[in-house]
């Protein structure tokens, strides 16, 4: 599961530095937070975050803040909500996407829904590859 948060989180920093203005690593991070709930996820997002706003040239920490401060919440509200639900990350993955391009660029809503599609995409690879896991634990 590690190497596969790394290699999708490596892709989306290069695709968003680069090629796109989708907050794909945002996404990603989301994800993975949603599918794991570890620890590990906040020192990514602190990490990617800085990279971001290097390859884009933006005042260093931004994103890192935005990615730890919307973390936090959604780890904060996890007794409350069901997070680990398709209609929470459609949810979520669509309000962060939006609040975060209306901090740092312009917002659209067109962008937030097709960053809510991407995201579906990838929690249904983590969740597979979570069961996989532990499919595997459970007949060793």
């Amino acid at each position: 599961m590690f190497f596969l948060l790394l290699t999708l989180l490596i892709i989306a920093i290069l695709l968003e530095g680069t090629v796109t203005t989708l907050p794909l690593v945002f996404v990603c991070l989301l994800c993975f937070l949603i599918v794991n709930k570890s620890r590990g996820v906040f020192y990514a997002a602190f990490l990617a975050g800085f990279i971001i706003d290097l390859f884009l040239v933006r005042t260093l920490g931004v994103s890192s803040l935005f990615f730890l401060v919307f973390f936090y919440l959604i780890i904060l509200y996890q007794k409350k909500y069901e997070i680990n639900s398709y209609p929470f990350v459609i949810v979520s993955s669509f309000l962060g996407t939006y609040l975060y391009l209306l901090i740092l660029s312009k917002g659209s809503a067109l962008q937030a829904a097709s960053c809510s599609a991407i995201a579906i995409i990838i929690f249904t690879l983590g969740e597979r590859v979570k069961r996989q896991g532990e499919k595997k634990k459970n007949y060793s």
